[in-house]
């Protein structure tokens, strides 16, 4: 599919999501490492005041785990659609299946931990930062051959 041959808009919405991936592949790195060192898990996963249940933990790092392979897939899709321009569209379908779906389930995973009560503007932030992939998602699902 050459997805170039469509709007500037999609272009700017892969863009952005090559951006957001790269920056959220970078804090997850240094959210492993922080964890790794320290024990507590930061942005973006702020803790209620108590800080996270210890069954919540494994939840948080397969969330980040997923979040790594949907990350990579994202910029290897987005670095193909720039670099060669044009790419099969499985690469971007699964990539953003894959951070759509995980950004999902961790939202709906941490509301009751009361940390959206607390950190709400945080929560808000993420929510609005990965909005853009939908619009993406849906014309890559539309164009697909």
């Amino acid at each position: 599919m050459n997805l170039h041959s469509k709007p500037k808009l999609i272009r700017i919405l892969a863009g952005y999501y090559g951006i957001l991936q790269t920056v959220h592949l970078f804090l997850l790195g240094r959210a492993g490492i922080i964890f790794i060192r320290t024990g507590r898990v930061p942005f973006p996963a702020q803790s209620p005041s108590g800080g996270w249940h210890f069954t919540t933990l494994p939840f948080l790092m397969s969330m980040g785990a997923a979040d790594v392979f949907a990350a990579s897939l994202g910029i290897y899709f987005v670095s193909q659609f720039f670099i060669k321009k044009q790419i099969k569209s499985v690469t971007g379908i699964i990539s953003l299946t894959a951070a759509l779906t995980s950004g999902l389930i961790f939202l709906i995973g941490t509301i009751p931990s009361g940390a959206w009560n607390q950190h709400f503007i945080a929560y808000l932030a993420v929510v609005i930062g990965f909005s853009p992939l939908l619009p993406l998602y849906l014309c890559i699902l539309k164009n697909t051959e």
